[in-house]
């Protein structure tokens, strides 16, 4: 008889509960939970129940958008400080990997800059989603 190969399972991470704030013991315990499933496995499934649909479905509409434009588009979002900010894809050790880091990507100015490399003549839902 062989054995079952066991598969590590990606990390769910509840964040619909979460009330905490900046510094207190769960806000810390959340924080250690987010670098070691990142540590451990590279990804975690957030789960958030308080974002509206129409709020899911402009990020992940956007994120298609994003990922559907040419690789010589795409190439276009560098980052300075570290290769592996920018754009990373088509990379033969590992064909179906592609990320895309933003620089500066928690505020506007920063998603308004990234979305006006992407598409110079404009792309306001990009970075715009009313609620």
């Amino acid at each position: 008889m062989g054995s079952e190969e066991q598969h590590p399972m990606i990390p769910v991470l509840d964040f619909s509960m979460e009330d905490s704030k900046p510094g207190s013991d769960s806000w810390l315990e959340r924080c250690r939970s987010v670098r070691q499933a990142l540590e451990e496995h590279g990804c975690f499934v957030a789960v958030y129940d308080k974002a509206c649909e129409e709020l899911e479905n402009g990020v992940f509409c956007s994120m298609k958008e994003l990922f559907d434009l040419s690789h010589e588009t795409k190439q276009r979002n560098t980052y300075e400080g570290s290769p592996l900010k920018g754009y990373v894809g088509q990379l033969p050790q590992i064909p179906l990997h592609q990320s895309m880091g933003i620089d500066e990507g928690t505020t506007l100015e920063g998603i308004q800059s990234f979305a006006h490399k992407m598409w110079p003549k404009g792309n306001h839902q990009f970075w715009y989603t009313p609620i």
